[in-house]
């Protein structure tokens, strides 16, 4: 029984030298190592407050900058606004006036160019209407006498109507 318990306890120191030998050395360092790890991360989050503190009250100083230049800014816009919007009226009216003048030059041009080119054709199918009844009057000697009346007659009415 003492030679089991000293075959045990040998045996235990055996393992405890085992693991003191090859086993924690590698657990201690990495649990030095993690610790340094963390101790990086905490120094880093410290950092990082502290630059987050520093970035919060620039941005507060910027918010506040930036509301100043806006609101003279928006005052500066508001007066080019109206400048430009009186400006811009009136351009409008004398492009308004102008394009009025244009149009009504334009609508009497066709007006006339629609008149004369009335006249022309008008024109074209009266003698062409006119040559056909002369024709179909001529035909006869007496339709011819009374054509050439009838054509004489219109003729007289047509001129003191001009």
């Amino acid at each position: 029984m003492v030679s089991t318990i000293l075959a045990e306890v040998f045996a235990f120191l055996i393992i405890l030298y085992v693991l003191y030998r090859y086993v924690l050395p590698p657990l201690k360092s990495m649990t030095d190592k993690r610790a340094q790890e963390i101790e990086q991360q905490v120094e880093d989050s410290r950092k990082a407050r502290e630059r987050l503190d520093q970035a919060e009250a620039a941005y507060r100083e910027a918010v506040e900058n930036a509301q100043n230049d806006a609101a003279r800014i928006r005052d500066d816009a508001r007066a080019d606004a109206q400048r430009i919007a009186d400006e811009m009226r009136q351009k409008a009216e004398e492009e308004i006036e102008r394009l009025r003048r244009r149009g009504e030059e334009q609508l009497e041009n066709a007006r006339s160019q629609v008149v004369r080119e009335l006249k022309t054709e008008l024109g074209g199918h009266s003698t062409e209407l006119a040559g056909r009844l002369v024709r179909q009057e001529l035909q006869s000697d007496q339709a011819k006498k009374a054509s050439v009346d009838s054509f004489l007659d219109e003729l007289n009415r047509s001129a003191s109507r001009n």
